[in-house]
């Protein structure tokens, strides 16, 4: 159903992405790989997927096989070298961004320098409706607060594009696009 759910953000973000071949591209909080999958049908590319579940990581070994090397980890922690990936795809998960923004400190210390960074997130007022979603639980964003958290974490605002869009009849979402 999640994959479902997403399809639109997923299609928009790797759209947005443009990966070439070649590259060696990071799906943080990777889920069951579907990202991943349309990444590697647009290029042929070096994929790596981190998450938390091993459910979703269980799902992603078995839907790419051989296709993406797959760690289990938080996307905070120091798990790769400075500078090891051309792009980094982060779907769906800075809604568990601590407030210092270590996530994305640490997104933007694994690109390489012209490296770009492609994040989704489902708009505030959209999650306000939604029991599961509310704050505390989950971090809420505007524009405003995604950019400040793009900031923060070392991207220069000048460098940073936001997208606001309808993704479905009553669904708002964030594109962010942002180059280290």
């Amino acid at each position: 159903m999640m994959d479902i759910a997403n399809r639109k953000p997923t299609r928009l973000a790797v759209d947005l992405l443009a990966p070439r071949d070649g590259e060696h591209i990071l799906d943080a909080g990777c889920g069951t790989g579907s990202a991943m999958t349309a990444v590697l049908r647009r290029a042929s590319c070096r994929m790596t997927g981190i998450d938390i579940s091993r459910t979703m990581l269980a799902a992603a070994a078995n839907r790419l096989g051989s296709k993406a090397t797959l760690r289990r980890g938080q996307i905070a922690d120091p798990l790769f070298a400075d500078g090891t990936f051309d792009a980094v795809l982060a779907l769906n998960v800075l809604y568990f961004c601590d407030p210092a923004g270590q996530m994305i400190l640490n997104l933007h210390r694994v690109l390489k320098p012209g490296g770009r960074l492609v994040a989704y997130v489902t708009h505030r007022d959209t999650m306000n409706g939604w029991r599961f979603a509310q704050q505390g639980i989950h971090r809420l964003f505007d524009e405003d607060e995604l950019a400040k958290l793009l900031t923060t974490g070392g991207f220069a605002r000048e460098k940073i594009a936001i997208h606001t869009m309808p993704i479905a009849r009553r669904v708002k979402g964030l594109l962010a696009y942002a180059e280290r």
